[in-house]
């Protein structure tokens, strides 16, 4: 049995170094829990998110249910509308049975044709084929025309009072916003009422194309099947007729388009030609037609002429320089048949003279005459060269003086063109209108042609595939959709209202956060547990009336944690206490006495809670004498223990309410209480304390026992009291030994340890199954300085 100095009183003004070495590891604890708590905010747990909804699953269930049967109750209420479809086809464009023009069809690719399939679709739904369709069938029918509104009637206040007056005054103002809003003026009721019909046939109308093709679906839902087949075939007959009607009006138009047109561009065309007429008149401009002007057709003339004369007077030239220099060298020489003649004399008369010249001297008559012969051959030679140069000279003269006269002229001529030309601009734009007139005016006669032949022409692209028939069995409602979309909608809707009430509940719900969160060792899983029915007892009792029930076994894994908290075995002093009230910590408090009592240990058992103490009435014993007595020096200590009906159990009520509950607890009567009845032989002393928060009576308590347990109602406590309470023993220089989860369901805990064990029970007699192994512990558990207790993290499965 460990001895007082282990549990030390407080001390004086100086800290001792077991404070310090306290103060030390509550920091460091408290660091790693706010770095614990930073990494858990920052990440989205599915486990959590998970455990949250299983908590919340009959909020999910409920509002699952109620969805499917609004579901159910909506579509039963439902009228059956019947779908009947018509299928039509919507060519790119309708054959061509005349082709006037010449134009090539370009492809503009997939684009522009689903924008045209994309225009024909917004047709079928337009207003005016609505209306067509209504009258043809009929189904506006105004045999009762709405009256005009009455105006509404007045509120009468129902006293004289101020408050009454406010009230009509409000009644009778909403009634005219109301006027205002919802009735139509005078006189709009029919116009309203085709609306709505119109409105509501659109309604039932949908057109769809089918995917990859040039179809087309009307589908109708009414609830007369014949008359949505009888609709949806109407629907396809009039758009049929209306894209005809369109093309034949597009054709009307088209030609009396034309006819104006054409009439305005003839009157143009003939005042053009007599403008022009007017104006060449006037400045004297004679105009050939295609060939221009007369003046300028004279210059060209001239110009031409002259062109030739000068290749005529450089040939001339040529020649005349050519001959000049060798008259006898000139074409004209050398075929010259009386020069050839000549010459030929010559040299025979040179080669006589040669022969005769060996035989006869030059003074020789003969010799004389033949030389006079050979001279006046040569003379007659040159007379002949002279007479050809002479030829080309005078033709050399007159192609050059042929040039001169043409220049000047063409010099003329060109003046005249000027002056014409200068005259002519006005004509030329004359000209040009005259012709783009002519142009339109031929345009446009050939288009009139086309528009002729083409307007008897009435093909169209639209044609019907298959006609609507009426439906055997209604498309609307689909029950079986209808139920699952509100199957699906709860769902959603659960989920979210369980997310939301999960989100707005601020307790702890989950036995993995007390060591995720706050590093605290889990030293017990309490499941929850209910009286039996007609049965009176405290439900800490379970644990001595049904040892094997999985209420007593959780206890019994608690105090076997304990046992192995410290080196020594089990504190031999330690207090339970809670945030509040109602936590399950006197039902802890009584039910770990009763397991240390069924170990053949002295218990004593003692409500510390002197302001509400509650153990008296769990034990049924009187509380006319207790700890108030023993603190205040009223009673002894053998006067206030009082035996109980567990074995080895015995129990010090509080007591009388005193009027100073901390003065009493603080003072130095409740160690010698403690020591005295370690002296009596009580192996374990179990404290139940009063809440943390609220009072000082725990905290003052707590620095005389310093063993201290804390128990945390699963789904009850909020954190925001836990982190309170574990501040304020941080401030004390406290830390609890570890924490006990109380009300524990399934969802509070992980699936495989909670429901696995304690949520089957056993009956008696039954042996218990053995437990599932022991999870491991969390990582980065911050160990405690050397001198204070160990606190290993232990799950509630420990074997007893």
């Amino acid at each position: 049995m460990a001895s007082h100095d282990q549990h030390p009183l407080p001390a004086g003004p100086g800290p001792s170094a077991l404070a310090l070495r306290r103060e030390a590891a509550l920091s460091e604890l408290m660091a790693t829990q706010v770095e614990a708590g930073a990494r858990t905010d920052d990440r989205i747990d599915l486990k959590t998110i998970w455990r949250a909804l299983a908590r919340r699953k009959r909020t999910i269930l409920g509002v699952t249910a109620l969805c499917t049967l609004a579901a159910g109750v909506y579509t039963l209420q439902m009228t059956p509308q019947y779908k009947s479809s018509a299928l039509l086809q919507i060519d790119r464009a309708a054959q061509k049975v005349v082709g006037f023009n010449a134009e090539v069809e370009v492809d503009e690719g997939p684009l522009a044709d689903q924008l045209q399939l994309r225009t024909q679709i917004e047709l079928m739904k337009s207003r005016s084929l609505a209306e067509r369709v209504i009258d043809e069938l009929g189904l506006y029918k105004p045999d009762a025309p709405a009256t005009p509104a009455a105006p509404p009637a007045q509120v009468k206040a129902s006293g004289d009072g101020p408050t009454d007056q406010a009230l009509a005054f409000l009644g009778n103002a909403w009634l005219r916003l109301r006027a205002l809003v919802a009735s139509p003026a005078p006189g709009d009721e029919g116009t309203l009422s085709r609306a709505a019909t119109v409105a509501r046939f659109q309604q039932s109308l949908s057109v769809e194309p089918i995917r990859n093709s040039r179809l087309v679906q009307i589908q109708v839902l009414n609830p007369d099947p014949q008359l949505a087949a009888t609709i949806a075939n109407a629907m396809s007959q009039a758009f049929i007729a209306t894209n005809i009607e369109r093309k034949l009006h597009s054709s009307i138009y088209a030609r009396q388009y034309l006819e104006e047109q054409i009439r305005q561009t003839k009157a143009k065309l003939e005042e053009s030609e007599r403008v022009i007429n007017a104006y060449a008149k006037d400045n004297e401009i004679l105009n050939l037609g295609d060939k221009g002007s007369a003046a300028i057709q004279t210059f060209v003339d001239f110009s031409t002429a002259l062109a030739k004369a000068e290749q005529d007077r450089i040939r001339a030239e040529t020649l005349y320089n050519q001959v000049k220099l060798n008259p006898e060298s000139a074409p004209q020489a050398v075929t010259n048949e009386a020069i050839r003649a000549y010459k030929e004399q010559r040299a025979r008369l040179e080669a006589e003279y040669a022969k005769n010249r060996s035989t006869f001297k030059p003074e020789y008559p003969a010799m004389v005459a033949a030389r006079a012969q050979i001279a006046e051959l040569d003379a007659r030679i040159k007379t002949e060269v002279n007479n050809i140069l002479a030829s080309i000279e005078g033709q050399y003269v007159a192609a050059k003086r042929t040039e001169d006269q043409l220049r000047s002229k063409v010099a003329g001529s060109r003046s005249e063109v000027l002056s014409v030309q200068d005259r002519s601009v006005d004509m030329n734009l004359l000209s040009r209108e005259l012709d783009t007139n002519r142009q339109v005016y031929d345009s446009l006669l050939q288009r009139l042609k086309e528009v002729n032949v083409m307007a008897g022409i009435t093909a169209n692209n639209v044609s019907i595939v298959d006609e609507a028939s009426p439906p055997l069995f209604p498309a609307n409602p689909n029950i079986k959709l209808n139920l699952g979309l509100g199957v699906v909608l709860g769902l959603f809707l659960g989920m979210l209202a369980a997310l939301l009430r999960e989100q707005m509940d601020d307790s702890l719900k989950n036995a993995n956060d007390i060591e995720a969160r706050y590093q605290l060792p889990l030293l017990g899983l309490i499941p929850f547990t209910r009286p039996e029915r007609g049965r009176k007892d405290a439900v800490a009792l379970l644990a001595h009336h049904e040892p094997r029930s999985t209420f007593a076994e959780s206890y019994r894994s608690m105090r076997t944690a304990l046992q192995f908290s410290t080196a020594d075995g089990a504190p031999q002093r330690f207090m339970v206490t809670s945030c509040g009230k109602s936590e399950g910590k006197s039902t802890t408090a009584l039910a770990l006495a009763i397991n240390f009592a069924q170990l053949g240990q002295q218990v004593l058992l003692i409500d510390a809670d002197m302001r509400k103490g509650g153990l008296h009435k769990m034990l049924g014993v009187v509380n006319d004498r207790g700890l108030s007595n023993l603190l205040s020096g009223d009673r002894d200590l053998d006067a206030s223990v009082r035996h109980t009906t567990v074995d080895k159990l015995a129990l010090i009520t509080a007591g009388p309410v005193p009027p100073n509950p901390v003065e009493l607890l603080a003072g130095p009567r409740l160690g010698q209480l403690l020591e005295k009845a370690q002296a009596l032989g009580y192996e374990q002393i179990v404290i139940d304390g009063p809440p943390l928060l609220g009072i000082a009576d725990a905290i003052v308590l707590g620095n005389q026992i310093q063993n201290i347990v804390l128990a945390i109602k699963a789904g009850g406590t909020r954190k925001e009291s836990i982190k309170d309470a574990l501040r304020r023993l941080r401030n004390a220089g406290l830390s609890p030994m570890g924490v006990v989860f109380t009300h524990a369901r399934n969802e509070h805990t992980s699936d495989y340890a909670y429901a696995a064990y304690y949520g089957h029970g056993y009956s008696h007699g039954e042996r218990p199954a053995p437990p599932p192994a022991r999870p491991e512990p969390p990582q980065g558990a911050v160990p405690l300085p050397a001198g204070t207790r160990v606190e290993p993290t232990l799950d509630p499965y420990s074997a007893t």
